[in-house]
């Protein structure tokens, strides 16, 4: 697969379109797009959740520690979120080997902040229990830069918002506190470097985006607690990641989500595993896994219109 990995002009839009280089509505003809009417799903007192209504509710909790453990209880007060298995894929069928690639993951906010955690199971380690690989058509995918690397290249986690929850047909992220893309790795992060886990940055890949998401790191906005498990709590890693909504969660040029309100946004999940080269034989790059939660077509997860909803609640959980 190492030589033929760009071969096909389908798979090098694949490329521009994970890197957000390119509309998702463009296939490999490069066709133009026709922008749809404005739509704008908060509108009105009823709430259409659209054509993809998979959904996950932010309760109000207790703020958790930020540092690598799930703590007894330290999620009860979160909302639950279960996969790969069910979900969709652009390496499908979603891996339905828990112990291949597997998630248990919580949602909730304490107000100030909204938290995520995720506890991962992932036989295999990208640079861990393999070598770092890189794929044929990028020998640069493990650089921290926007005209070069890759900030999805290993295992980790992708996270895509859209505060606003408005769109039109094709729109992608902006790669502002309006809508983003933003990964989270166990290979490589920007304020560790190569080898040490945490957020790698995100997409849209141009300079102005990768300066806005650096600096949202290096402040404090984004901040993200990664840990490797031990041998006796089996291969996988754990994530935990806390979102300022300002300046991470625009509604527009001067307002930003209110924790104490209840507020619908668009997001997704997705989930990358690369393992041994070999196992990832006839996908993009030689992937082994790009599962994601939204369910919703094929290479289509980055459109706006298809992210699922995340609902903010002011009010804590019922138990």
């Amino acid at each position: 697969m190492a030589d033929q990995e760009q071969s096909s002009s389908g798979e090098k839009d694949y490329a521009l379109l994970e890197l957000g280089l390119i509309d998702s509505s463009i296939k490999s003809e490069i066709k133009s797009i026709n922008k749809a009417s404005h739509i704008d799903r908060s509108e009105g007192g009823e709430y259409d959740l659209g054509d993809y209504p998979d959904t996950l509710t932010a309760y109000l909790g207790a703020t958790p520690t930020l540092d690598g453990f799930i703590g007894e209880g330290e999620y009860d007060d979160a909302e639950k979120i279960l996969g790969v298995s069910g979900w969709h894929s652009d390496t499908p069928p979603a891996s339905e080997n828990t112990k291949d690639l597997s998630v248990v993951g919580w949602v909730k906010h304490d107000g100030n902040s909204l938290y995520l955690a995720f506890d991962v199971t992932d036989d295999v380690i990208y640079g861990f229990d393999t070598e770092r690989w890189l794929p044929s058509g990028n020998p640069d995918a493990n650089k921290l830069n926007y005209d070069k690397g890759w900030p999805f290249w290993g295992d980790g986690i992708e996270l895509m918002m859209n505060s606003t929850y408005k769109w039109d047909d094709g729109s992608r992220c902006v790669g502002d506190g309006r809508s983003w893309q933003f990964c989270c790795s166990t290979n490589k992060s920007v304020l560790g470097g190569l080898g040490v886990g945490g957020l790698s940055s995100g997409l849209p890949l141009n300079e102005e985006v990768w300066n806005r998401y650096e600096s949202w790191i290096r402040n404090g906005d984004m901040e993200a607690a990664v840990r490797l498990k031990d041998k006796e709590e089996g291969r996988g890693y754990v994530f935990e990641w806390r979102i300022n909504p300002n300046p991470c969660m625009m509604i527009d040029d001067t307002t930003y989500v209110d924790l104490s309100k209840e507020t619908k946004v668009g997001f997704n999940i997705e989930l990358q595993d690369l393992d041994e080269k070999e196992k990832g034989k006839g996908n993009f790059s030689n992937m082994h896994h790009i599962d994601y939660w939204a369910k919703v077509a094929s290479n289509r997860k980055t459109d706006l219109k298809s992210f699922g909803t995340l609902i903010i609640k002011p009010e804590k959980k019922e138990h």
